[in-house]
């Protein structure tokens, strides 16, 4: 099935915002960002930690609702959804 998959911030290492990605059927977001995140990212770690878990600072959405990273396992996608990865934003 067709998934696409939008990526902004710091996490980018490619010049597209927006990429489409051909994925099993009864692929979860976690499976989808993980696999985005060792293909496309310059820098997995960012997304990805030392357990192979989505780091629970990125906001998630799946055609524009939220989805918890640690539900992120849980959430089955289907074909055409757009999933998008945002930064967590700090300052000051």
């Amino acid at each position: 099935m067709k998934i696409s998959i939008s990526v902004f911030g710091t996490h980018k290492k490619i010049t597209e915002n927006l990429i489409h990605m051909e994925i099993p059927e009864q692929s979860s977001v976690k499976g989808l960002i993980t696999e985005f995140a060792f293909t496309h990212l310059a820098d997995p770690d960012l997304v990805i930690d030392k357990e192979g878990n989505l780091k629970r600072h990125l906001i998630i959405q799946v055609n524009k609702k939220r989805v918890i990273p640690g539900k992120a396992a849980d959430f089955i996608l289907k074909d055409g959804d757009e999933v998008t990865v945002y930064p967590s934003v700090s300052g000051g």
